[in-house]
């Protein structure tokens, strides 16, 4: 394994140490769960798993002006995971079912937004944490060496002027903000 993968790997042991929000069942599909919480009915805590393939990433991507960075790659294409927030990002879930925020879904359905995105060079993977609508994508036109970094857009700007605004930029990359989660300085829920 290179040291992508590697770097990746420890990215997804420190969100599972740390734990994940549990989430109500229509969100996580069943081989994500590791136990109901007895407090709350139909709630359950999970974990990220391995699970190779994910056929719908090499599905998804076909239809995508750009691949995916090469570190985010390597997370969606060796891991399944429900939607998580982890510091201002909302993840969008790569599970493979029909669960309400599923990365393949949100791409390959909201055909007009992704499509005003794309064609400002931006690949949305995430929403803004805590609910918000703003998209969290990569920008592939500031791309290098297979990766690309991580904004955060308004999405009314986009939506009623048809303009592009960066409300933040998160990381310079994707393999950046995976080293910032590793080193402790995001958690997930926050």
């Amino acid at each position: 394994m290179d040291s992508t993968g590697k770097l990746i790997d420890q990215f997804v042991a420190m969100l599972n140490s740390t734990g994940l929000e549990p989430l109500f069942a229509p969100d996580v599909p069943e081989e994500l769960r590791i136990g109901e919480l007895a407090e709350i009915p139909d709630m359950f805590l999970w974990k990220i798993r391995a699970a190779e393939p994910n056929p719908w990433v090499s599905e998804l991507e076909a239809i995508l002006p750009y691949p995916f960075p090469l570190p985010y790659k390597s997370l969606i294409a060796r891991f399944r995971f429900a939607k998580f927030d982890l510091g201002p990002i909302m993840f969008l879930a790569n599970t493979g079912d029909e669960v309400f925020h599923e990365l393949f879904r949100v791409l390959a359905d909201d055909k007009e937004f992704q499509r005003q995105l794309l064609q400002h060079g931006f690949l949305q993977f995430g929403r803004q944490s805590g609910g918000g609508f703003d998209p969290v994508c990569f920008a592939m036109k500031e791309r290098k060496n297979g990766d690309a970094p991580v904004v955060q857009l308004d999405h009314e700007d986009l939506m009623i002027r048809d303009r592009i605004c960066i409300r933040r930029k998160i990381a310079p990359s994707f393999l950046a903000f995976a080293e910032q989660v590793i080193a402790g300085e995001l958690k997930s829920g926050e």
